[in-house]
């Protein structure tokens, strides 16, 4: 029997504040019946299972568990081992290999105890929404937090954790190179793991883009932006933790396995308020949504197992282009015959001509200008 990894990622809603620059299904509840939500959790994850999963011919086996949300560091300490232990049970567990088991957190709903209990339930993996070391930018971007309790937390999991990743937001109105410079090489004195280092996006449907639409939200320049992409990478070499995605930088075997998963079209199941599942289902590839509301996800769970909202299934040609779309993030790169039939080849020439792509063997990979410019490669390549 054929023997294929799975990753399971599980989405918390709830936080305490919305970002003005957060398109995620995050919402703002006081009152969360922690033991209902770990029920439901459990309920939908083996209902996919058995109803999707577990009729393939395959036999899977855990790779990665990612708690997202949301805040998921604001769930209790219960929830996540019963989740956690309910994986295990379910899924066989390759010898001698851990499971990378993520939670993301914020600043704010860091403490020792809680963190402590979280790596007791299983979790060896934290990421941290740091986004900036700069208090004038925090209160741009709506934090809840401040430069001291981002650092402090950072501390106190580095204390706990051996695998410790933050996020750093950048590229935002009125911020300079210098400014930059002096946040990333801050990151660099605790000593990460791993960074996620993002440009800020304008995105539909949050507070920024209203702004950015009335005129009060400026972006910065573009080409202070690219100088500031430079600078990252000569920033992130010199520390020993290159880029190996678009926005992800690591030491030595200390990617992110979980989001490598996407990246390079694997198969994962999402459980919880938004979730999206992706996975074969003997040469078809499914894909699964969960209904976005979480009151509306816990009464349908609560009644029939699961907030299923709608199911669909991928052509070849659109996994294909999906490979490249993701895959030509990674420096690493794709194999090229895997995908051949959705490219334009002469364009593809000469995108290896002008230095935006190297070919070698079966390998292609975007160069730093490549992925500089990794809209516009997409947009020409793929037919």
């Amino acid at each position: 029997m054929i023997k294929k990894p799975v990753s399971i990622y599980i989405h918390w809603p709830f936080c305490t504040s919305k970002c003005p620059y957060c398109d995620f299904n995050s919402h703002i509840k006081q009152s969360i019946d922690h033991n209902d939500w770990l029920i439901a959790i459990k309920a939908e994850l083996n209902y996919l299972l058995e109803n999707f999963l577990f009729r393939n011919s395959y036999k899977y086996y855990l790779k990665s568990i990612f708690f997202g949300g949301g805040t998921p560091s604001l769930m209790e300490p219960f929830v996540i081992k019963g989740i956690i232990n309910e994986c295990e049970r379910l899924f066989y567990k390759e010898p001698n290999k851990e499971v990378e088991i993520t939670l993301e957190a914020n600043p704010g709903s860091i403490f020792i105890d809680k963190l402590k209990c979280f790596l007791d339930a299983g979790v060896n993996r934290i990421s941290i929404g740091v986004q900036s070391f700069d208090e004038r930018l925090l209160l741009f971007l709506g934090r809840d937090h401040s430069v001291y309790e981002a650092k402090k937390a950072i501390e106190i999991s580095r204390n706990i954790f051996k695998n410790l990743s933050f996020d750093l937001i950048y590229a935002l109105p009125k911020q300079s190179l210098e400014d930059w410079e002096r946040s990333l090489n801050e990151a660099f004195e605790f000593n990460p793991d791993h960074l996620s280092l993002y440009q800020l996006t304008i995105e539909k449907g949050t507070a920024f883009y209203n702004r950015y639409k009335n005129g009060s939200l400026i972006p910065l320049q573009s080409d202070l932006a690219i100088k500031m992409y430079y600078m990252t990478e000569e920033i992130t070499k010199r520390n020993n933790m290159p880029a190996y995605e678009v926005s992800n930088y690591s030491k030595l075997n200390k990617t992110c396995i979980h989001n490598l998963s996407y990246w390079k079209g694997e198969d994962w199941i999402g459980i919880g308020p938004g979730a999206t599942s992706r996975f074969f289902a003997g040469k078809k590839r499914i894909q699964i949504n969960i209904r976005k509301d979480p009151n509306s996800w816990l009464k349908d769970v609560q009644n029939k197992k699961n907030g299923v909202n709608e199911i669909s299934k991928e052509t070849a040609e659109d996994y294909m282009i999906e490979k490249v779309i993701m895959g030509l993030r990674l420096v690493n790169g794709i194999n090229l015959n895997e995908v051949k039939k959705v490219l334009k080849m002469d364009r593809l020439r000469m995108l290896i001509e002008n230095n935006f792509i190297i070919h070698k063997g079966k390998l292609i990979k975007t160069t730093f200008k490549g992925r500089l410019n990794l809209n516009t490669v997409l947009a020409e390549i793929i037919k």
